[in-house]
């Protein structure tokens, strides 16, 4: 949204809670800006509480941690359908419908955002949480699912499409190169794009040259490359209702804000700090790890540490993020260079499958 962003380039596309695309405009406007590129904003709406999660006595919009609900009454303990719009009347998103703020070019907002709203029939749900479809590129799919939190919160997942072998060029093209000429005369202008033909071939199926040599799918295309799947939680003490889109991610990046350091932490227990970041809304390295091992991933990437860790270059500040990364590692069953505490600015290459 700065400066240096071409005006004149495409809109920026912003995805969040229902609420954002207002709050941005009133942003906007109360700076007085109007250096603003084009954007839009795609609201995520009716983001639920998990169901461990209720207002207290106080009805006042604060939620608080009441226990695992999944063991009570599942009619009465389940995923809200209406989010904070529907629960909470006081909060932003319930309030900002009320606010007369019309989307103008003038400062940057321009037509094309959506609504997306929940699925809860969707084939990936899980423990009755609703999916969003976020986006669909084509070859890129996003979407998300709510998180067990203390203010409506949610986790993405990106995935890519599975892709078709590579053509194995040198069995095929020599055969291809000997038939030039008769593929010419059977009509084929450029003859030598008979091997984008037999890369396309179905499974089983084959093809016959003019003088009469087959060529089998399996014999000369690799199978095919499995997407790539990323996994990003957002705040969250329980990332179950996830768990069916995230199933085989290559990379999971998960929160992990507290953690039982023996020797540095005193007067409590490795099961006071788990209990004692589930009631915040927030998970431990082994929450972490756990969930990698629930849904098979393939590297973990832990966040969202607490300010008590100082994550500077120091040889103390190292040693702690070196034993909160093996706590995950234990608890995930994945090797130590799978399982990483990231830092600002980090790069993380993900690898074709």
């Amino acid at each position: 949204m700065g400066q240096d962003r071409d005006r004149n380039g495409p809109p920026l596309d912003i995805y969040g809670p229902e609420g954002l695309r207002t709050w941005l405009r009133t942003c906007v406007r109360y700076s007085v800006s109007r250096i603003v590129p084009p954007y839009r904003v795609h609201e995520l709406m009716d983001i639920p509480m998990a169901p461990e999660w209720g207002q207290g006595r106080m009805r006042n919009g604060r939620y608080f941690y009441q226990g695992d609900a999944r063991n009570k009454n599942k009619k009465q303990y389940a995923w809200g359908t209406q989010g904070l719009a529907g629960e909470d009347p006081v909060s932003w998103i319930s309030r900002a419908p009320m606010i007369n703020l019309e989307p103008s070019s003038q400062f940057g907002e321009v037509e094309g955002g959506r609504d997306i709203y929940p699925l809860y029939n969707h084939p990936k749900c899980v423990d009755g949480a609703p999916i969003w479809e976020v986006e669909d590129e084509g070859d890129v799919k996003v979407y998300a699912a709510p998180m067990s939190h203390g203010v409506p919160c949610v986790g993405y997942v990106v995935e890519e499409e599975s892709k078709s072998g590579r053509l194995r060029n040198e069995l095929v093209a020599p055969i291809a190169q000997r038939n030039i000429q008769a593929l010419k005369e059977a009509g084929m202008r450029t003859p030598m794009k008979i091997l984008g033909t037999i890369k396309e071939l179905p499974i089983g199926g084959s093809y016959t040259f003019p003088d009469g040599t087959i060529v089998r799918q399996e014999d000369v295309v690799e199978p095919p490359r499995k997407g790539r799947k990323v996994v990003i939680c957002g705040d969250t003490a329980d990332s179950r209702a996830i768990s069916g889109l995230a199933q085989g991610a290559d990379i999971l990046v998960h929160e992990a804000t507290n953690a039982f350091l023996s020797g540095i932490d005193k007067d409590t227990s490795k099961a006071e700090v788990a209990r004692d970041a589930k009631i915040h809304g927030h998970s431990t390295p082994g929450t972490a790890g756990n969930f990698a091992k629930e849904i098979g991933a393939k590297k973990l990437v832990l966040n969202h540490f607490s300010s008590r860790y100082k994550g500077d270059q120091s040889l103390e500040s190292i040693s702690i993020m070196t034993r909160i990364e093996k706590e995950a590692v234990r608890a995930s069953g994945l090797s130590e260079d799978s399982v990483t505490a990231a830092w600002d600015f980090m790069i993380l290459p993900v690898p074709q499958n």
